[in-house]
């Protein structure tokens, strides 16, 4: 005779399938609870019933009520659970089920982008790590002038010394189709992984407008800011970033981020004004106008030349502005420039003499660590300002200017001057242990993060890590 308060092993099966279609749970799996209503009064209680985890269909504890009544065999009554809940079992993990098909996060996109940098680097020489450092003029790196085609001098001299960046002027444009062929036999050669930039900001100063490839002028910094049109700024972006890619650019030396603090400054007659409010909307604009055609912008200069009045190609720029001021008006400005996506940020070669003393800030850690790194948190590329003006040249030899830079914290060199003296500076203060092998890491990571960062296949390097499903 079979206890009533029982359940056969085919009405147990029956009762899991029923289960098993209700509690469904869509990632991890179900696990069974049958409930089981004892008729009766004390013993074995109903709530040890619904939390028992039956293992298996014989292991299965027969609970008894009072005294157990030998009577016919009948089907239990089974009262319907009034709700139920998804459960995971607690011998089931996300791995046991498989990657998931989804997004994958910030976090894991570094996390790969890094790990592909660090096999890149890993291979390259010493040599290759500080050549990666330059951003400088074809001219600079071959000894020629007036270079307008990707010639096997040009060629040689990127094999040798493989740059990481080239700054095209006027003075490499001729015609439409020259400068595309020039640009598109850079990419050809390094494997598209070389910064090919240009300084533009608009206006009839534009090298396409000086070199005579272009007669539309793309409104300038200071017309727009005399206009109060923040949205004017975001179009200027766009303008520019859409230059750049007619003709191959990836990175662009501007916007300008000076405050117009004396109407005769250096670099007042391209700022977006001197009310720094607007020069922070504006400058925030049109970085992402620049950034929305995916070309890369370098944001100059840090801190500004709003009250230098001398040109520093002759003259040596120094200011009398304390830190405070900078950090009220300038920072709120590179602040949002950082937010905006900015990948450089060029640091200005002016002297501020309550800051850096007579030491240019590009070559100051008090401004390129402390203040850029630190305190705005800024964790793209630090670039210096021009390297081969006069006013630096008669002061700094070319070598030490370069590791005056590195020391100080920042990432590339700006058209160095004499190129091959400034790398061999770098390169035997390596040797001398003056400046380490993991600095220049430190430097290229942050270089590679902008040029490879379009270039990983996230998806593909995630399904081989397991984090996503096959497709």
């Amino acid at each position: 005779m079979v206890d009533k308060y029982n359940l056969s092993k085919q009405e147990l099966r029956k009762m899991r399938r029923k289960k098993e279609t209700i509690q469904a749970f869509a990632v991890f799996g179900v696990v069974v609870l049958i409930a089981l209503v004892v008729l009766g009064g004390a013993g074995v209680g109903v709530y040890s019933l619904l939390h028992k985890q039956p293992q298996s269909d014989s292991e299965l504890v027969q609970g008894t009520v009072g005294e157990a009544e030998n009577e016919t065999a009948s089907d239990p009554v089974v009262e319907e659970p009034k709700e139920t809940y998804p459960i995971v079992s607690q011998n089931s993990t996300p791995e046991e089920e498989g990657p998931i098909d989804r997004e994958l996060t910030d976090e894991e996109k570094a996390e790969i982008l890094d790990e592909t940098i660090a096999v890149y680097i890993n291979d390259m020489t010493i040599e290759q790590k500080v050549a990666g450092l330059f951003f400088i003029t074809p001219e600079e790196l071959t000894g020629k002038t007036g270079i307008t085609i990707g010639d096997s001098t040009l060629n040689t001299a990127l094999s040798e010394y493989p740059v990481g960046g080239l700054l095209l002027t006027r003075d490499n444009m001729e015609s439409t189709e020259q400068l595309k062929e020039l640009i598109f036999n850079l990419k050809s050669v390094t494997g598209n992984e070389l910064f090919i930039g240009v300084a533009e900001t608009g206006g009839a100063d534009s090298p396409f407008i000086v070199s005579g490839l272009k007669e539309a002028v793309i409104t300038g910094q200071r017309e727009i800011g005399e206009s109060g049109e923040n949205s004017a700024a975001y179009t200027y972006g766009i303008a520019v970033g859409n230059l750049m890619n007619e003709y191959g650019f990836n990175t662009v030396i501007g916007p300008l981020a000076d405050i117009a603090l004396q109407e005769n400054g250096y670099t007042s007659g391209e700022s977006f004004g001197n009310d720094p409010t607007q020069v922070k909307d504006m400058v925030r604009n049109a970085v992402r106008g620049v950034e929305d055609q995916n070309i890369n912008t370098c944001v100059k200069f840090f801190p500004g030349y709003g009250d230098i009045t001398g040109n520093p190609a002759s003259s040596r720029p120094t200011s009398s502005r304390t830190k405070e001021d900078i950090v009220e008006k300038d920072y709120p400005i590179y602040e949002d420039a950082i937010d905006g996506g900015a990948d450089f940020i060029m640091v200005s070669q002016i002297a501020y003499s309550s800051i850096t003393r007579d030491v240019p800030a590009c070559l100051s850690s008090a401004v390129v660590t402390d203040m850029l790194r630190g305190e705005l948190e800024y964790d793209g590329i630090v670039i210096t300002d021009y390297l081969d003006t006069r006013s630096l040249i008669m002061h700094y030899k070319h070598a030490d200017m370069a590791v005056m830079a590195i020391q100080a914290g920042g990432d590339m060199l700006f058209c160095s001057g004499d190129f091959k003296k400034a790398y061999n500076g770098i390169l035997s203060a390596v040797e001398r242990g003056d400046i380490t092998e993991e600095r220049i890491d430190e430097s290229l990571y942050r270089i590679y993060r902008v040029k490879y960062r379009n270039l990983v296949d996230y998806e593909g390097v995630a399904i081989q890590k397991g984090w996503l499903p096959e497709k």
